[in-house]
This record gives C-alpha cells, structure tokens and sequence, in this order.
C-alpha cells in the first residue's frame, strides 16, 4: 500500500461507517462513488478520505463531514457523494439541501 504524502493534504472526507448509516444506504456504496470521483477529477493528492464509526448523527445518517470546513453532509447516498467532490470540493459550493450542520 502507498504512503499518502500527508503535506499534501487540504481536506479531509469523513465517511460514517457505524451500524445505523450502514443499515440505511450502505456506506460501501457511497465511499466507492466518492473515491471514484476523487479520482477521475485527481483530487487525491489533497483529499484525504476516513471512513469511522459512529459519528453520533444516525438519525440524518448516513453522514459525511469536511474538515476543515466543519460541513456536515445527511442523508448521503451515491448521487450526494458524487456532488460532494464536484460541487463542494472543486466548486467551493455547499450542498444546502443537505447539510445537516455548519460551524
């Protein structure tokens, strides 16, 4: 496996893999969207992808969170994962109908 050059790093994707998103939509799916995205438009370099437990949001799971945005993406599925890389990762644009928080 390669050594991610972490100096690269300008963001951080964390994809909710506690048992409720699990049971929901299956985050499987939408880290294989996301990821795939990630890199067809070569964003690999500076997105770094974390799949966790339980993020403590199972009621408007599944769930990702943007660091360092502190943009906290509900209701996720492939389609949503997809817009994640294209609107708010290279496009700067928030997904307003899904975000559940934003600090």
């Amino acid at each position: 496996m390669a050594i991610k050059d972490l100096t690269k790093v300008q963001k951080i994707v964390f994809i909710c893999n506690g048992g409720t998103c699990t049971n929901k939509s299956g985050p499987d799916d939408n880290t294989a969207e996301l990821r795939k995205h990630l890199t067809e438009y070569e964003l690999n370099d500076g997105v770094h992808t974390v799949r966790t437990k339980c993020m403590g949001q199972c009621d408007k799971g599944p769930v990702m969170f943007i660091h360092p945005e502190g943009v906290w993406y509900g209701g996720v599925n492939p389609q949503i994962a997809r817009e994640i890389v294209v609107k708010h990762l290279i496009g700067d644009t928030l997904l307003e109908e899904s975000i559940i928080f934003n600090s």
